[in-house]
């Protein structure tokens, strides 16, 4: 009789992981009518996701003021603050409301800036490579924005 009990539990165990995993993956999006994928949020996750967003709009502006005054310092230090120590403290349920591309993308621009930091801190980029890695990264969010919305859902 245990040995059932065990093995209904494990079923359930292994299908509530092939749940999780699919809406990990898949996340809560449906396409909206403007052709984006339209991302269901609650108010407050919504402006989290939007409020890292600003975060990393004004970090790049930092770094473009930064490479018109020739200071690499504040280009390193900003970078590493846009880096993946920026998202390590999001929760998990919104990240699995988010579909699987979103926060790959997202995950990859933290990555990028980190990356950065390193080159600008052991001078392998000069102020040209970091114009052109800003004008990448951007054009990554630009891509995101014309493939996502963040739809406010309320409770």
């Amino acid at each position: 009789m245990w040995k059932r009990v065990a093995l209904v539990a494990i079923g359930f165990w292994i299908l509530t992981l092939i749940v999780g995993g699919y809406f990990f993956v898949k996340g809560t999006g449906k396409r909206g009518d403007d052709g984006r994928l339209a991302v269901a949020l609650k108010r407050d996750e919504r402006n989290l996701v939007l409020s890292e967003m600003r975060q990393l709009l004004a970090g790049v502006q930092t770094i473009l003021q930064a490479i018109t005054n020739d200071d690499l310092k504040i280009v390193e230090y900003t970078a590493s603050s846009l880096g993946m120590k920026a998202a390590v403290d999001v929760n998990p349920v919104l990240m699995a409301k988010l579909p699987l591309e979103f926060k790959s993308t997202g995950m990859g621009v933290h990555g990028r800036f980190d990356e950065m930091a390193l080159k600008v801190h052991s001078g392998k980029m000069n102020k040209d490579e970091v114009l052109k890695e800003v004008s990448d990264i951007m054009l990554t969010c630009v891509g995101c924005h014309q493939a996502y919305r963040l739809d406010e859902v309320i409770d």
